[in-house]
């Protein structure tokens, strides 16, 4: 197997079983240190850049993460822009993770002046498709009639929080991903009402996001590691904890940074992951978890060497058994991410 078909792989398992810091991880070893076969070196690394991108805005809803990271894509990619076109086969997925980029960018922007600049930006490499001419269409109809940035904000965040609370469990990340944006920039403007509504729901969402992950955990058969999910509980409280200083926010700020310790120390502060030794081995009677030291040794045998593996000699750590796929699985996974995600 390709160590791009690994990376890909190992990224999808641990997406679906929601081990959010194993998956940041493996996406920044893949930056720093994964060495890709040629021709296609500039592309992986686009790819892990892209990941890990998404990751942050529809996994955990990290609007500050995700900003920066989608950032960090972008001028990459534009440092040296032939690497969209310089392998044939790739050139529409590479298209493909720089436009999503440029809208989500827009999704998570913090002006107007910042919208439209990724939109137009997007433009540079293919012209926007009718569903995002519409969406800038409606973006250009508020501006124009004097409505703020904070109130498209607003917009896209009743339509997050109305399709969770309608049961699409699956918009949680993009709902806490909005409210975000409203606590984590100044620059968006919002009113006291906003940040009292934003302190709120930033602060059930993500304790409904975490525990919904550990639900789902559970319903594998799977131990939840909390290490997987114990930095988002102490970033969000730290954010809300800024807003405790300001007397309109005090309140609202506690209420929600008290809510956020008591999931903390509820589902991660006593969890008995570790005590069990999870951490290196499976429970038993389960065998699709890899544990997640096991799994970070496989994963730098695997993402070291740019050719294909050998078999592994006695006494080496097994390679994770991973059906193989052709190198088409940069596509496909990319197709996949931006339908499920769009």
């Amino acid at each position: 197997m390709y160590n791009h078909d690994y990376f890909m792989q190992t990224n999808q398992m641990l997406l679906e079983s929601k081990r959010f810091k194993e998956a940041i991880e493996l996406c920044e070893y893949a930056i720093s240190s994964a060495v890709w076969q040629k021709p296609m070196e500039r592309q992986c690394e686009a790819l892990c850049r892209w990941t890990l991108a998404e990751t942050y805005y529809y996994q955990l809803g990290d609007a500050s993460s995700a900003r920066r990271s989608y950032t960090s894509f972008l001028e990459y990619v534009d440092s040296d822009i032939s690497m969209i076109e310089a392998v044939p086969s790739l050139q529409e997925v590479m298209e493909d993770m720089y436009v999503k980029a440029c809208i989500d960018m827009g999704q998570l922007a913090v002006s107007y002046d910042e919208y439209f600049a990724f939109l137009k930006k997007s433009e540079s490499v293919r012209p926007l498709i009718d569903k995002y001419r519409q969406q800038l269409g409606a973006v250009e109809y508020n501006r124009n009639h004097g409505l703020s940035w904070s109130d498209n904000i607003n917009q896209l965040a009743e339509l997050e929080t109305n399709s969770v609370e309608s049961g699409d469990v699956t918009r949680l990340p993009c709902a806490v991903a909005m409210y975000a944006l409203f606590l984590s920039f100044p620059e968006t403007a919002p009113s006291t009402d906003d940040l009292l509504v934003a302190l709120n729901n930033y602060g059930s969402y993500i304790c409904r996001l975490i525990g919904e992950s550990i639900l789902h955990s559970a319903a594998k058969g799977h131990p939840a590691n909390p290490d997987n999910y114990r930095f988002i509980f102490e970033q969000a409280i730290n954010l809300v904890g800024e807003y405790s200083d300001e007397m309109e926010t005090h309140d609202a700020a506690e209420k929600a940074r008290e809510k956020l310790i008591g999931a903390r120390s509820e589902s991660i502060d006593k969890s008995n992951f570790h005590n069990y030794g999870y951490g290196s081995i499976a429970p038993s009677g389960v065998s699709d978890f890899i544990p997640p030291l096991i799994l970070k040794e496989q994963i730098k045998l695997k993402l070291s060497s740019a050719d294909q593996p050998q078999m592994a000699k006695p006494g080496c750590l097994p390679v994770l058994a991973l059906p193989l796929i052709t190198i088409g699985a940069i596509i496909a996974a990319v197709t996949a991410l931006i339908a499920n995600f769009g």
